[in-house]
């Protein structure tokens, strides 16, 4: 009898084999499941069912949530539960909380009573301060970007006018940057901020116009002085950008095309220019680009200085005074100051769209019975409201970068209860600190160096990362009054966002009802503290307790993206 196998090739008999034992492979490939702080871990095919359970909580502690590749866990908040495992490697982490046992306090949450809608959060600058060098290297790289836009959160980008850009027979003192040392910045920031989907809000300050258009001489006795005098000095009507002077009001055309060049110029890059404010701080003169207006000085300007503009450039804002909010909110010193002037001055309030101020305040507490918490309020009713006007933060900073202060400086903490105080207090819509970031370190002036981070970047990043332009804030108020809260609803994005700043030594539990309607189910929890750098504590449950960390910020976020990409 034939041997079969003499008639069949030998070579075609391997192939056979090999293809059998890989289907064989493949039919018993395994995946890796990683538990940490629990049991589970192992090699598992797809579609196998596998117990994790969480490791016995530490005392005072029980178990929270499963966080991590959780898209295939049953149930995220059971400690023991079923992972059906995917045809990928995954990990999954067991995070516990602290155990509450003392009283509940209520959140309620009101989403029909409605207050300021947000423009944004933001900052000043670039990777490092424009005055460090020539080599624009220095301002920027793609990491960086990345991580102020796509980690951070920015929707708001402040930069100031320079006088002379780009440079031009008129310079005649050196400045800080020019139209080449910021133009590639501004282009990489624009580009990445639209691979984000991120509607980037540029605005722009000067802090003095050109020195062509000033006069050396004033005298005044305070902001308000009405029998302050200007004029040329005795060498001519030019003056510096720098230590002061103040604006010929005979060069006010002048200074309307000045900004609408300015505005242009971006433009013509293809970067658009979200609002201007036509004076930083015109109380102070200073050594470095200053410019200084009595408060009649400053609104007779911007009446006749902004309708060119907008005629020109009708999408463009104007926001001012950017003085300091201890004068425009103060109980003593509202009524003698830039905003007041401009209420009293109705051509000139019609032609402002924000009523800016600046701050370095104290990080007390988010109530509304703090210092802080008054002068937000006294601007409100006094300006805001009445006006129907929206309120800024333009520049703040001095908290030095740990989380509970130095002595009389306050921290990272404090710089998060003063943004909930703005919000709650002033319906403030925009929030931007002083420089963003330097490579020379962190400092009480920044939040970042280059790529390295530190607590106030963190304390921001639970305001600036998941309250998105467009967001709503709605009433919400907490029952213990160490717990303050904001709240937003976001209805473009899906959206409701929750601040919670804990400002007592020990943990508080809260539990949220919604006034008309029920908690959203779940929320992602993320949370910063002395020990946490907004971290994310899994989902919560809106019908359950949640725990608040002592002295603590903790953003509840339910809904579509944190970024709202």
């Amino acid at each position: 009898m034939m041997n079969p196998f003499r008639s069949f090739p030998f070579w075609l008999f391997v192939i056979c084999m090999i293809l059998s034992a890989c289907k064989d492979d493949e039919d018993e490939a395994t995946f890796r499941l990683t538990v940490n702080g629990g049991s589970g871990s192992g090699l598992y095919p797809a579609g196998e069912q596998v117990t994790i359970a969480a490791a016995a909580a530490a005392e005072g502690e029980s178990f929270a949530a499963w966080t991590g590749d959780i898209d295939d866990v049953q149930d995220v908040h059971a400690a023991t539960t079923i992972v059906t495992m995917p045809a990928e490697d995954i990990t999954v982490n067991a995070t516990y909380q602290p155990t509450f046992t003392g009283e509940v306090a209520t959140v309620t949450i009101n989403s029909s009573d409605i207050h300021q809608t947000m423009d944004g959060f933001g900052f000043f600058g670039a990777r490092d301060v424009w005055w460090s060098g020539s080599d624009a290297s220095r301002f920027y790289s793609d990491a960086w970007l990345e991580r102020i836009i796509g980690d951070l959160g920015i929707t708001i980008w402040r930069n100031e006018a320079y006088p002379h850009n780009p440079p031009d027979e008129n310079t005649t003192s050196n400045q800080d940057a020019d139209w080449d040392k910021q133009k590639p910045m501004i282009q990489a920031l624009k580009a990445k901020a639209d691979e984000h989907g991120v509607d980037l809000k540029v605005i722009l300050t000067a802090w003095s116009p050109p020195g062509e258009f000033k006069w050396e001489i004033y005298n005044m006795a305070w902001a308000g002085d009405d029998a302050a005098e200007r004029g040329p000095s005795d060498e001519g009507d030019y003056w510096s950008e720098k230590n002061g002077g103040t604006l010929n009001p005979n060069k006010y055309d002048q200074y309307a095309q000045w900004w609408i060049d300015v505005i242009q110029m971006y433009k013509d890059i293809d970067v658009g220019v979200y609002a201007i404010s036509l004076q930083n701080e015109p109380l102070f003169p200073q050594e470095f680009n200053s410019g200084v207006y009595t408060t009649q000085w400053y609104a007779d300007m911007i009446a006749a200085v902004v309708p060119t503009i907008k005629a020109a450039h009708p999408e463009v804002k104007v926001y001012g005074s950017e003085n300091m909010l201890e004068m425009e909110g103060k109980e003593e010193n509202w009524q003698w100051f830039y905003h007041n002037k401009l209420k009293q001055n109705p051509d000139a309030m019609e032609q402002m769209d924000i009523l800016a101020v600046h701050g370095y305040q104290d990080g007390v507490n988010p109530s509304s019975g703090s210092e802080l918490g008054t002068m937000w309020s006294k601007h409100l009713t006094e300006f805001v409201q009445p006006l129907d006007k929206k309120a800024w933060m333009t520049e703040t900073s001095g908290y030095v970068d740990a989380w509970q202060g130095d002595g009389e400086t306050p921290g990272a903490f404090g710089l998060a209860i003063d943004i909930q105080s703005a919000l709650l207090h002033g319906d403030v819509s925009a929030w931007v600190y002083w420089q963003g970031s330097s490579l020379d370190g962190i400092d009480e002036y920044n939040l970042m160096s280059d790529l390295t981070v530190g607590k106030k970047y963190h304390a921001s990043k639970n305001f600036y990362r998941f309250i998105r332009p467009g967001a709503v804030r709605v009433s919400a108020v907490a029952s213990d009054e160490a717990v303050s809260v904001s709240a937003f609803d976001h209805e473009g994005n899906g959206t409701q966002t929750l601040v919670l700043i804990n400002t007592a030594n020990e943990a508080k539990g809260v539990e949220l009802a919604v006034q008309g309607g029920s908690p959203e189910a779940e929320y992602e929890m993320f949370v910063t503290s002395a020990t946490k750098n907004c971290e994310s504590a899994g989902t919560v449950q809106g019908s359950g307790t949640i725990v608040l960390p002592a002295r603590s910020v903790v953003t509840l976020h339910a809904g579509g993206s944190d970024l709202g990409d």
